[in-house]
């Protein structure tokens, strides 16, 4: 049994995210045509005290209820088009559309903020779960969305290493933003082992990593992993996945009928496996 989704799981808005990487990089690189005056003959940014100000603003509203994160960041993108901080707030922005459960607008502004930065391991991350859940093998362009979303988790899992810690955030919590964001990247690349490179041992792998690495593990992905383990003839792998997300998540059912049907296969010795 596998998992076709057309959305995000509702388990995974709930997800925790300790900080945003988008505000520590969205003024690393300066769009064209960000306003500058000169200064001892060496360019300098023009300081606008309006614009300075908005971006507290967006900032202050990051870690509360990400509805309110929404219009804040909306403003400032009406208001400072060209602002270096256009790409970190369309990055902030990207995860609070996810979290509120409005995927269509999280893709499209998911897909602005790496078209200004191709590095912003926030969206690279949620992208990279997201696109397999909701991608369907009737759409014309799955294949493509396929391979977007294994490019975007591989990144993201290149730049994790060299990934600057602020000054700011302790080791501890850093590391755990950044397996985070691994996690998700693992979730997708697990999910398209399973479901479109029928690669089981591979699936099992990936997702895994993605429960492993979570600090808050998503239920669908133990049941992807269940699905992944049965496939692979893990028995007892999927027993164990599947009773993790039989008591709560949105996919309870899914998951209580796959324990008993790997527990039936191991008593009745229908099934040999692997573990």
């Amino acid at each position: 049994m596998t998992a076709k989704f057309s959305k995000i799981s509702a388990a995974m808005l709930g997800l925790a995210i300790a900080f945003s990487f988008s505000s520590i990089v969205s003024g690393a690189s300066q769009p064209a045509g960000y306003a500058q005056d000169k200064d001892k003959g060496d360019k300098k940014e023009k300081v606008n005290k309006a614009e300075e100000a908005a971006y507290k603003n967006v900032l202050a509203a990051q870690g509360g209820d990400p509805s309110a994160e929404i219009p804040v960041s909306e403003d400032f993108i009406a208001k400072f088009p060209m602002s270096k901080y256009i790409g970190g707030v369309y990055g902030m922005l990207t995860t609070a559309y996810f979290s509120t459960g409005n995927t269509d607008k999280m893709f499209a502004t998911g897909a602005k903020a790496l078209e200004l930065n191709p590095d912003n391991v926030d969206v690279l991350a949620l992208l990279a779960m997201a696109i397999p859940r909701r991608a369907k093998t009737t759409m014309p362009d799955f294949q493509d969305q396929i391979k977007k979303a294994e490019t975007y988790a591989r990144h993201t899992i290149e730049l994790m290493p060299s990934l600057p810690k602020p000054a700011t955030v302790d080791d501890a919590t850093f590391e755990k933003a950044k397996n985070d964001k691994l996690s998700l990247a693992h979730s997708g690349l697990g999910l398209i082992d399973l479901n479109v490179k029928k690669n089981y041992d591979d699936a099992r792998a990936e997702l895994t990593q993605a429960v492993q690495l979570a600090s808050n593990p998503d239920m669908v992905d133990y049941y992807l992993l269940g699905n992944a383990d049965a496939k692979a003839s893990f028995l007892n792998g999927a027993i164990a996945a599947f009773d993790k997300c039989s008591t709560s998540g949105p996919l309870m059912n899914q998951c209580k009928s796959g324990e008993d049907s790997a527990k039936k296969d191991v008593a009745s010795g229908t099934k040999l496996s692997r573990d």
